[in-house]
């Protein structure tokens, strides 16, 4: 009868539903699914290995590989699809999604202070939607940089925009950044001297959620314009690319291209590829009459959160497991094996970190400095809105739209109606 009553006393705890005053019981372990990137597989089985050979109640699970991209958007549509998963990691923006269909379940009480107290601040705002948590911080690396070929380009090169393009072209050679995607579409106005890393945000509505935004502003247009001008000839002759993380490396691998924009996963494969000749700095700035413009990125966090669908024998399984995969051990793991970069504050001081940091590491600390929270920059409605603007930059296709002024107060209309 005792681990009969145990079960549903530590399901309330997790959940944040028992009192302050009531202690947690320890309890079996249930099996669950995990969603995750392909590469987090190793960390999870490290970290479970570790676990299960000096405790007596063991973790099981079944892994199912899916990118952080598409597991919350997949769960959003049917968190009960076959082989759900009780835990799942995917990009902090999804959270305000998940928890508007109830799809999230909020940490609470003892877990939600031990993540406050052991994250970093901005990985803890990423996990945060009106001061609750739904997510357990994974990696404060969630953002982009330049990655270049040092054979081919100069430190003093790859300053440029206009210069990356020139030198690219010159050798025969490619650049990529993959421009019509909501994820780096925005590097362009939201650069510091343009509309700002502060001029487009979300916020919540009694009729739905509704941006704030001056993305189409005289600057903003003017911004456009020029990157309009700029990417489209490139693209059409084949100097600017756009593609996925295997069409980085596949251009790496094969010396076709010489720089893209990407993020810190790609270091070890990048690596492999051109050795010592990898360099790695903050994006680049373009000019316009005269002014540099720096080049702006989205910056946020990876979390484990739990779905609120799945039994609640589940869910405390997979709280117990997310705070290990995002312990101190379990963050480091995940550098070791992954590149990835720490959020939790002691994993961070220590050596086998600060040691051993990589250069894109480097590069995405330098960029974080003209970087946004994608979290509070963005949520569902914008990615549509941020693929059709970065479209529009390497084809000059408005639609209906006569020019870059209207076709800017559109979509910004769009996001500023609460939907």
């Amino acid at each position: 009868m005792k681990k009969l009553m145990a079960l549903p006393l530590a399901a309330l705890a997790v959940l944040g539903l028992a009192s302050c005053g009531e202690k947690e019981v320890e309890t079996d372990k249930t099996k669950i699914n995990i969603w995750a990137t392909a590469a987090e597989e190793a960390v999870i089985k490290a970290v479970v290995d570790e676990y299960n050979g000096k405790h007596e109640k063991k973790f099981e699970y079944e892994f199912t590989a899916i990118s952080e991209a598409d597991c919350g958007t997949t769960l959003a549509n049917d968190p009960t699809v076959n082989g759900a998963p009780a835990l799942f990691l995917c990009a902090d923006d999804h959270i305000s999604t998940l928890q508007s269909k109830n799809i999230v379940a909020e940490i609470k009480n003892e877990r939600k202070e031990k993540i406050v107290k052991n994250m970093t601040e901005a990985a803890v705002l990423g996990a945060t939607l009106e001061d609750k948590i739904y997510g357990y911080p994974v990696t404060a690396d969630n953002g982009y940089f330049l990655w270049y070929n040092k054979s081919k380009l100069t430190s003093d090169d790859v300053k440029s925009l206009e210069t990356i393009l020139q030198k690219a072209k010159a050798q025969g050679k490619t650049f990529l950044m993959n421009v019509a995607d909501g994820w780096y579409a925005n590097s362009f106005i939201m650069s510091p001297q343009a509309c700002g890393v502060e001029s487009l945000y979300w916020q919540k509505e009694e009729t739905g959620n509704s941006y704030v935004t001056t993305w189409d502003n005289e600057v903003g247009v003017k911004v456009s314009e020029y990157i309009a001008s700029l990417l489209t000839p490139a693209y059409a002759d084949g100097t600017f690319m756009m593609g996925s993380n295997e069409v980085i490396q596949a251009g790496f691998d094969d010396g076709t291209m010489i720089a893209a924009v990407s993020g810190t996963w790609m270091e070890p494969g990048l690596k492999n590829s051109i050795g010592d000749d990898l360099g790695a700095v903050k994006l680049p700035e373009f000019h316009i009459d005269g002014k540099a413009y720096q080049m702006s990125s989205f910056n946020g966090s990876k979390v484990y959160c739990i779905n609120k669908t799945r039994p609640v024998a589940e869910q405390v399984t997979a709280a117990e497991l997310a705070e290990l995969l995002v312990s101190k051990e379990g963050q480091l793991k995940r550098f070791e094996l992954r590149s990835a970069l720490p959020c939790n504050k002691d994993a961070i001081k220590d050596k086998r970190y600060t040691e051993k940091v990589t250069i894109g590491g480097a590069a995405l600390v330098e960029q974080t400095a003209f970087s946004c929270v994608q979290a509070k920059t963005a949520e569902s409605r914008y990615w549509d809105i941020g693929k059709a603007i970065g479209q529009a930059y390497v084809d000059s296709l408005l639609g209906d739209y006569k020019n870059w002024t209207e076709f800017l107060k559109g979509k910004m209309d769009v996001l500023r109606k609460a939907a």
